[in-house]
């Protein structure tokens, strides 16, 4: 085959690809505006009655949303420190189990987090007296922790250690080398881990919902419970607005890091 007649091949399975994961989203997008509880495609009107029923009282989705954020949230500041110090030990200094380290540190991403779970749940069984939010951050916590170490580690191998030497040559001190120099460098690898962290515990399904209690619920196990009582556009409307965060999101990433930097993990 000619190059032109290869090129013309790839640029058509490209296109065929990107229809084949882009069809689905357009048809919930669209299907969300239906006037009918039946689902179809084409729907027979427009509506927004769909969109009305998320806040409506009776769903608790946005209780749900409230928990998935504060979960989400919670874990992500507190892994957002601890991953930066663990990802600094392991690239600053020399010493023996280092490699063993940033294994163990990353172990929890090999792991299926419905084993955990199952485990962490046995765990809270004997300890008792732990309710559901505590249950569910200290486990979304560990699940979470090996995408910050792994982003801001993939940063800080390639960092010129130097120039803390040079400002601190300068006068300054070591707080003022950490603030000033290593996490405005470092900057890239936080925050792609942070928002990749957050956005995994954020979707978390399997865990939530053996550490969940009756009293703290997070959305997937919100939207998971009404699916299995009701199916109507209600489901189609929630996936259009994660649709769209999620599409804010990838233009803040863009922006503000750089899609780039999740292509080298």
């Amino acid at each position: 085959m000619r190059d032109g007649q290869v090129n013309l091949l790839c640029k058509i399975v490209a296109i065929m690809v990107m229809i084949f994961l882009v069809a689905p989203l357009i048809i919930i997008i669209v299907v969300s505006f239906t006037p009918t509880a039946l689902i179809t495609f084409p729907p027979q009107g427009f509506s927004l009655r769909w969109y009305v029923n998320i806040f409506a009282g009776n769903t608790k989705f946005i209780s749900g949303l409230i928990n998935s954020l504060q979960v989400g949230l919670l874990a992500t500041i507190l892994d957002v420190f601890l991953g930066v110090l663990g990802a600094l030990s392991i690239c600053r200094y020399n010493f023996k189990g280092k490699d063993i380290l940033l294994n163990y540190f990353t172990s929890p991403m090999y792991v299926p987090s419905i084993a955990f779970a199952f485990v962490l749940l046995q765990v809270y069984s004997q300890i008792g007296g732990i309710n559901g939010m505590a249950r569910i951050f200290i486990g979304h916590m560990i699940i979470i922790l090996p995408y910050i170490v792994r982003n801001t580690v993939s940063v800080l191998h390639v960092f010129n250690w130097t120039l803390e030497d040079a400002a601190t040559s300068l006068g300054a001190n070591p707080i003022q080398v950490f603030f000033k120099i290593t996490i405005p460098l470092a900057k890239p690898g936080i925050v792609s881990g942070a928002i990749l962290a957050f956005l995994y515990s954020f979707d978390e399904v399997a865990l939530s919902s053996l550490l969940t209690s009756p009293r703290f619920v997070t959305l997937p196990i919100r939207i998971m419970n009404y699916m299995e009582l009701t199916f109507d556009p209600t489901l189609a409307a929630i996936s259009t607005l994660l649709i769209l965060a999620s599409l804010v999101i990838i233009v803040l990433m863009d922006k503000f890091v750089g899609l780039d930097m999740f292509m080298k993990n």
